[in-house]
Formats: C-alpha cells, sequence, structure tokens
C-alpha cells in the first residue's frame, strides 16, 4: 500500500482584465492588456487566430498582475476575429474570457516591382551561399530566394523571437532612423515584374528607411542583443529583445558594431546601413516582432500609440 497525499483542484481560475482605455487594434498592429488571475496557474496568455501569446507577471504600483503583448494579422477582420484571453492552473483547469476590442480598418498598398537585370545581378550572392543555385539563371535563382528562402529566414526569424526577458526593458517612444525617407511600408504587397510577366510575390513586414550611405543605425530602445550576423535576404541584422515578447529588427546592414549578449541603450549605434541582402540600394529595413510575429513598427514610433494602449493600461492596473 503506497499513500500518497493528493489535492483535487476542480476549479478553474478566474480572470479579470483591468481597464485603462478602449481596445482599439489595427490589422497587422499590436495588442496589450493587463489582467489578474484569482490562483496560480501555470500558463496564460492571448488566443486569436489560431496563435498563442504568453502573459507575462509583473507588478504595477506593487500590485501583482500579468501582461500580454499579442499580434494581429494584417487579415483581421472586427467582428470576425475573436481575440480570448486565457489561463491555466496546475490541475489542468482552463478559463478563458473574450476581450472586448474594435479592430479597426486600415488599407494595405499594393505595387508592381520591375526586375532589371542589374538588379538580379545581385543573386550572385545566394548562389555562392546555395550551392544548389548555382546552375540556375538569374531570374530562377531569384524566384527560388522570394518564395523558399524568404519562408525559411521567416521562420528563423520566428524563432529567435520566441523566448523573451519576462520583463520591460524599453521605455518610451521607439527611435525612428534620423533623417530618412520611408522607401516601403509595413504590409506593403509587391508583384514582381520581368520583361513584362509576373515572377512572384511578397508581403513587406517592415519599413524601408534610407538616408545616407552607410547611415549610422541606433538602437530603437533598450534591450538585449539577441542575434547578430547575415539571414539571407534581410542581408546583415541585428535583432534586439525588449522584454515582454517586443524585439526590434535591422536589416541590409553594411556593417555591425554590437554582438548577441550584450545590453544596450535607446540610441547606443549598433552598426551602419548598407545593401546587404535582397536590398535594390543602401537603406535600413526596420521590423517589430511581438510574439515571434510581425507588426507594424508606425505604431511603436508613435507617442500617443504608446500613452493609449501601454500607459494609460498600467495607470488602470495600479488602481
Amino acid at each position: 500500500i503506497i499513500t500518497l497525499p493528493v489535492t483535487i483542484d476542480l476549479m478553474p481560475p478566474q480572470i479579470q482584465i483591468t481597464f485603462g482605455s478602449v481596445n482599439n487594434i489595427s490589422p497587422g498592429g499590436t495588442g496589450v492588456v493587463l489582467y489578474r488571475v484569482s490562483k496560480p496557474v501555470s500558463v496564460s496568455g492571448v488566443r486569436t487566430e489560431n496563435r498563442f501569446f504568453p502573459g507575462y507577471a509583473t507588478t504595477v504600483s506593487g500590485k501583482p498582475c500579468m501582461i500580454a503583448y499579442f499580434a494581429l494579422s494584417m487579415k483581421a477582420r472586427n467582428g470576425q476575429t475573436p481575440i480570448t484571453v486565457t489561463a491555466s492552473d496546475t490541475a489542468g483547469n482552463t478559463a478563458s474570457v473574450g476581450l472586448p476590442s474594435l479592430i479597426l480598418d486600415k488599407k494595405f498598398r499594393s505595387d508592381k516591382v520591375n526586375l532589371s537585370d542589374t538588379f538580379l545581378q545581385k543573386m550572385g550572392n545566394f548562389q555562392v551561399a546555395h550551392p544548389e543555385l548555382r546552375s540556375k539563371a538569374p531570374i530562377d535563382v531569384f524566384v527560388v530566394v522570394n518564395s523558399k528562402l524568404r519562408e525559411e529566414n521567416t521562420r528563423t526569424i520566428q524563432d529567435l523571437c520566441r523566448k523573451s526577458e519576462p520583463k520591460q526593458l524599453w521605455e518610451g517612444t521607439f527611435l525612428r532612423m534620423k533623417n530618412a525617407s520611408p522607401m516601403a511600408l509595413f504590409g506593403d504587397s509587391r508583384t514582381y515584374l520581368y520583361n513584362g510577366k509576373p515572377v512572384g510575390e511578397s508581403i513587406h513586414m517592415g519599413v524601408d528607411l534610407a538616408s545616407t550611405a552607410q547611415a549610422p543605425i541606433e538602437a530603437s530602445n533598450g534591450g538585449t542583443v539577441v542575434f547578430t550576423g547575415p539571414v539571407g535576404i534581410y542581408g546583415n541584422i541585428v535583432i534586439i529583445d525588449h522584454g515582454f515578447g517586443v524585439f526590434s529588427l535591422y536589416g541590409h546592414m553594411s556593417s555591425i558594431s554590437t554582438k548577441a549578449g550584450t545590453s544596450v541603450k535607446k540610441g547606443d549605434v549598433i552598426g551602419r546601413s548598407g545593401a546587404t541582402g535582397f536590398a535594390g540600394g543602401d537603406h535600413l529595413h526596420f521590423s517589430i516582432l511581438v510574439g515571434g510575429e510581425f507588426v507594424n513598427p508606425v505604431e511603436w514610433w508613435d507617442a500617443h500609440w504608446i500613452a493609449d494602449n501601454v500607459t494609460k493600461k498600467l495607470q488602470a492596473a495600479a488602481q
């Protein structure tokens, strides 16, 4: 006979969402929710569009609560995209509550890009890195790079952004590259043409900013560098973890002056702009990822968005 102490727990955790402002979220944008649970839980967070974004334990004015940053896809639609906060305890009891939200209407641009033979010369760089492409014509290499390699690079970046510091490392609005003109926006749909015929498509998952050649690139906010090096179409990149699942990515850099594991402050120079990877000219590709998903960086440059979606909710949680 073996006697073991057993705790029978049939009560699921209760979830209380703290409201500081209306949850107005744009397709391709970031949502933020603060909530409390009635008992210790093994996992909690936000579930939407078959994706889960973990919540992180924090304290606001000495009061314990949870915070979760989550991403909406560009296909999210009001009334059609449910968003729920879920929590599970150690006994497996699960609870969930819907997050009252208004998903705003947003249109994304579309464009056609004519590929020149000069640009296709860059395919030689990919043939060096991928021997299986060396026998192919430049346009055929482009098709493979724009489809298969692009998908592989996206998975690599998402995997690098899965594990985040369980605390906020950033403060205030994120920096935008100085004296730079936007060349492409988040969500731009591109159709590539060669000799007048479509040869591929892509969705732009960041903002392209162009200044002078080899312009200094600054860390957009405080955080920890988690990766530096080449990643396919993005060229030489730096990824910074800002905590609570928020990351920034800097692509196409000509040189990198930081390394993984380094703590950076807002404004620290981490390298210089360039034309590595899939770039047609010297510029910075800047991305923000939340929970491993690309989101619109413009929100994070906006002081009003930070105030409405983060600051006011923290103030509500403190009451």
